[in-house]
């Protein structure tokens, strides 16, 4: 199968919490910043990314989400004169009956309009597991599963699509032995956006929304949330590697957990200086002793407005390390985000 293409996103660091988990979240303005521009943008593609929620219904699954960090991006493409195709991208990629035989810039991203639309007429008859409204495209890869479920639907259920091989996916009672994994999150906290993860009990609490990763004995343990580590990917591109110890193979492990990681170059490569930071990951703490890039990864915090300005929990002299904000960010003019 082809490396697919996707949109080149940019990470904003945020002190907005999510109403339902409380993690991190970026209002919708960020949002729309965030998926400004596009790789399938480029004309070569002659397709339409929509950058903000415009109600319309995916051809493949028939609803509207409009979320490219958890369903990819939502593209139109124009055809016959006047036609027009839209769809979420993942569900192009987990749509096992959709071949992808394109060349170059043909169809979208290499998948043919004609063998889009033969896949539609094929699933639009399928029953969706979750919500149980018609044309659900994704199909369980276990043996003698007959669930079938849309790739949104699928996302808020805990299932997994593999990114990775023959990009199989799996319903919620079916998923891989790792995402089956239930993670001791007790006062643990992701080592991307340090915020807490969910606690033991809690549904969030699972090895779908919690990725956890150990490349080898020399590679500190850590643990992920699911968007954090596809945001991450996302603006990574190539250079996508393990968080804790830099090891380039942890893409194939994040493929297979759901992570999908496209073939492009990484922002920072595309935009001067931007982040420049992610992956030091290193204490800024003038006279840290453990500022090395070796001892990076544990009991970090960021600055709360801009993100940046990394340290340890201890070096903020904090007695909320959480609240820290940095030298940079101490101005009048942040005043509004604390």
């Amino acid at each position: 199968m082809l490396y697919p293409f996707t949109c080149r996103l940019i990470f904003f660091a945020s002190s907005n919490r999510c109403s339902t988990c409380s993690r991190t979240a970026m209002n919708p303005d960020e949002e729309r910043l965030m998926f400004n521009v596009s790789y399938a943008t480029d004309s070569r593609f002659k397709l339409n990314v929509l950058k903000t929620p415009s109600g319309a219904s995916c051809d493949i699954c028939l609803l509207s989400e409009w979320n490219p960090l958890r369903y990819g991006e939502f593209i139109e493409k124009e055809f016959n004169k006047g036609n027009t195709l839209r769809c979420h991208y993942f569900c192009l990629l987990s749509g096992g009956r959709i071949p992808q035989r394109g060349k170059g810039y043909s169809g979208i991203a290499g998948f043919l309009i004609r063998d889009i639309r033969d896949s539609i007429k094929e699933t639009r008859d399928k029953i969706c597991a979750y919500c149980g409204q018609h044309s659900a495209p994704v199909q369980c890869n276990q043996d003698g599963c007959d669930r079938w479920y849309h790739y949104v639907c699928g996302y808020k259920n805990y299932c997994v699509t593999q990114f990775s091989g023959q990009f199989k996916s799996y319903c919620h009672r079916h998923l891989p032995a790792e995402q089956r994994k239930v993670h001791d999150t007790a006062g643990a906290g992701c080592e991307i956006c340090y915020d807490r993860l969910p606690a033991p009990g809690d549904p969030e609490c699972n090895g779908v929304a919690i990725i956890r990763a150990s490349c080898d004995s020399d590679c500190p343990a850590g643990m992920y949330h699911r968007e954090c580590l596809q945001r991450y990917a996302y603006t990574s591109g190539y250079t996508f590697q393990c968080p804790n110890c830099y090891n380039k193979e942890f893409k194939h492990f994040a493929a297979l957990s759901g992570i999908f990681v496209p073939q492009r170059e990484a922002a920072w490569e595309r935009e001067a200086g931007a982040f420049k930071d992610l992956q030091k990951r290193r204490c800024t703490a003038i006279g840290c002793d453990r500022a090395k890039p070796g001892l990076a990864g544990h009991g970090l915090v960021g600055c709360r407005v801009c993100g940046g300005a990394i340290r340890h929990a201890s070096c903020t002299q904090l007695a909320d390390p959480e609240s820290y904000v940095c030298t940079t960010c101490q101005d009048e003019q942040f005043e509004k985000f604390l």
